[in-house]
């Protein structure tokens, strides 16, 4: 029997079905790869801690630049990500501690956390953002999106909550990586903190490719027609 919840989700689940969830977890794992080979890489070459914290910052920076000029535009959460690497990286170009430059990279994803929560709050979700790149120039997925957006209520519902999942996973994966910072050392501090950042992406990766493919899974059930039980003929 289906709940409340499963009829909303299964109205929402009607919406841009054809948006691979695998490009999401794509797209974040370039994010993450990029960046972290780059500062191994350059400290493998024997850079410095700085100078490799510094390439690092700028790798990823130029990774997101790429992304706009291939999509020919700038979306919000694109927008977003651009003020924070502008932002840590100038912040790396005033002190020259090692430490602070992590601590930087792990405030900054609390920030990120209550920037997804206030996107909520404000009823612009970055997580609509976010599914308006994963459609990239498919427009059939893009109409779809703003169909549902501008229709369904439970279309909306399930974004806020999805903005909630990542801003609240943010915030801990933050938090976390701080506590990291000044318990271990420099080199130590690294790693762990982007293993943190990896078990808290995967955690609300694998939450946001269930949510959303169990919507779809819904919606697939209620258009379906319910079969027919063919009646015994009638004994003469």
């Amino acid at each position: 029997m289906r709940t409340p919840l499963d009829e909303q989700m299964a109205q929402a689940g009607r919406f841009a079905p054809s948006i691979r969830m695998s490009g999401l977890l794509r797209m974040l794992a370039l994010d993450i790869a990029i960046p972290v080979g780059g500062y191994y890489l350059a400290r493998a070459l024997g850079a410095g801690m700085t100078a490799a914290l510094l390439i690092s910052t700028v790798l990823a920076g130029l990774r997101l630049c790429w992304l706009i000029w291939r999509q020919g535009r700038a979306d919000a959460f694109a927008i977003f990500m651009l003020f924070l690497f502008a932002g840590g990286l100038t912040l790396s170009l005033i002190t020259g501690d090692p430490r602070f430059l992590l601590l930087k990279g792990a405030a900054l994803t609390v920030l990120s956390g209550l920037v997804f929560l206030g996107s909520v709050a404000v009823r612009r979700p970055l997580t609509f953002a976010v599914a308006g790149r994963l459609a990239g120039s498919d427009e059939t997925s893009a109409a779809g999106l703003k169909q549902g957006w501008a229709t369904s209520a439970p279309f909306r519902m399930g974004f806020y909550l999805m903005g909630i999942v990542w801003g609240v996973g943010l915030i801990l994966s933050g938090t976390a990586q701080i506590v990291l910072i000044y318990t271990l050392t420099l080199d130590q501090s690294v790693a762990a903190t982007n293993v943190v950042s990896l078990v808290f992406f995967a955690i609300c990766i694998g939450w946001n490719v269930w949510f959303v493919e169990r919507s779809r899974r819904l919606s697939r059930e209620a258009s379906d027609p319910q079969p027919q039980i063919a009646s015994a003929p009638a004994s003469s």
